[in-house]
């Protein structure tokens, strides 16, 4: 295949998985409780464990005012605790609680449940298509996702 033909197939994928980002964003995304920060932020403690306030706020493109006040609001909530840093005493990390992975679990059922709702909506040809193509894709999709995120990490400062 030239060049631009396999151009041509990455754009077409884009538009692909653009749209599903679409469906799952505007449509299917709970619009009540927390913002889409919040809810980012509490996934990324619950995957990768308690992180520095400073560390999330990047992680979430956000200012570390923007990421303090959001977690005094989450802390409120019960759904994020401060402890102590255990590689620096006077420093402290934020961690999820318990009510907070309660909370992230009860949101991606109620997604899962939307969609399901509206996979019902399809014609058996188009569900056994769907069902088919997403066994496919989805282990590319979590290597993407993978390498997003490996893309986006901060560069660890290195002291000499």
């Amino acid at each position: 295949m030239s060049g631009s033909g396999c151009e041509d197939n990455r754009q077409r994928v884009a538009e692909a998985l653009d749209q599903a980002a679409v469906l799952v964003l505007r449509h299917l995304a709970d619009r009540e409780g927390l913002t889409f920060t919040a809810g980012a932020m509490l996934a990324r403690l619950e995957l990768e464990g308690p992180a520095r306030l400073t560390r999330l706020a990047a992680a979430e493109s956000v200012s570390q005012p923007s990421m303090s006040q959001l977690v005094q609001r989450l802390e409120r909530q019960d759904l994020v605790v401060r402890v102590v840093d255990p590689d620096d005493g006077r420093a402290a990390v934020i961690g999820i609680t318990d009510a907070g992975r309660e909370l992230l679990a009860h949101r991606r059922q109620a997604r899962r449940d939307r969609l399901a709702g509206l996979l019902e909506t399809l014609s058996p040809e188009d569900e056994a298509a769907l069902t088919l193509a997403m066994h496919v894709a989805m282990p590319v999709i979590r290597r993407l996702i993978g390498t997003a995120a490996e893309s986006r990490k901060p560069t660890e400062s290195v002291t000499t």
